[in-house]
């Protein structure tokens, strides 16, 4: 089931499907995600399901007027459950965020999608397996492209860079219940088509999309959403199969920050001093091992000095 509020677009970023009008009981949550003023919600069917059968519901808004990671935690948070793994996508939108709240501009043509994954899984083993699983299957993802792009890559924890500059980045929260997952939402956020206008920081030093690193054709939108959906199924179900260790041994494969001098900053406005030093290892609960630190980082914004 596919539904969408913009009948049009959702032909361009997805040809094929033949849109119907919603029935008022088949609307569901749709206030949670577009807001009071969201147009009729259309709902589209296709004899060979593109989506294919991982999917139980794919939606499709032209512009999100709320978060949609956060309104879908607050839908889990309310309904305690979902009916399988769905998948929001945002051509647009505003109130869109990363890490401890900072802003994510989502500019049209680039990629937004938030994705509710119906578990059950032991929480001590994956909570942070799930935590690379986005970032991860991002990276699998342009790795499959005819071209793929230089120094792509992910800096601890959650960022994607290409050449030393952000393209994109991921969010993961999970619900459990006695010791089990019973749901994950993630949150991606990828720049396909366009570099947004962001000021530099030490942390984030440029902003790029992929289009400004490799040729993309002009559904290159299109392209990257198809490939970065079947990498989330792909290590979804490897993960379910096989444990994190999969996944934690290709966070480590494409990780930019193991052998690499860093300083390490606490978040918020703690006096906590930063912390220097080469990293030597990542570990299964994601803490770097620094030289001449005997603590493991566990938590902070990361810097990446020059080689």
């Amino acid at each position: 089931m596919l539904f969408v509020d913009n009948p049009e677009e959702f032909r361009r970023i997805l040809p094929g499907f033949l849109p119907r009008t919603l029935r008022p009981a088949e609307s569901g949550p749709r206030d949670a995600f577009f807001g009071s003023e969201c147009p009729t919600l259309l709902t589209a069917d296709h004899p060979e399901n593109e989506t294919g059968d991982f999917w139980t519901s794919f939606h499709l808004f032209r512009r999100a007027s709320v978060s949609q990671y956060d309104a879908l935690r607050q839908l889990i948070a309310t309904r305690k459950d979902l009916p399988g793994h769905v998948l929001y996508l945002a051509l647009s939108g505003t109130d869109f965020h990363g890490q401890q709240g900072r802003a994510w501009v989502a500019e049209t043509g680039n990629l937004h999608i938030t994705v509710g994954l119906r578990c059950d899984l032991a929480a001590a083993d994956c909570g942070l397996a799930l935590t690379m699983l986005p970032a991860v299957a991002v990276v699998d993802a342009l790795s499959t492209l005819d071209q793929r792009p230089s120094g792509l890559g992910i800096k601890w924890v959650n960022d994607i860079l290409v050449d030393g500059r952000k393209i994109g980045g991921v969010l993961t929260s999970a619900r459990s219940q006695d010791g089990r997952i019973r749901s994950a939402v993630l949150g991606i956020g990828l720049n396909v088509m366009v570099s947004p206008t962001v000021p530099s920081t030490p942390f984030t030093p440029g902003i790029t999309c992929l289009k400004d690193s490799i040729p993309l054709p002009p559904n290159g939108l299109t392209m990257v959403l198809r490939l970065v959906l079947s990498a989330l199924e792909k290590r979804f179900e490897e993960l379910v199969e096989d444990g994190p260790g999969p996944l934690l041994r290709a966070y480590r494969a494409v990780s930019l920050v193991l052998g690499r001098d860093v300083e390490i900053r606490p978040e918020g406005h703690s006096s906590d001093p930063p912390r220097r030093g080469r990293v030597l290892a990542i570990g299964p609960d994601l803490a770097l091992t620094l030289t001449d630190d005997p603590a493991p980082v566990t938590t902070g914004r990361l810097i990446l000095l020059p080689k």
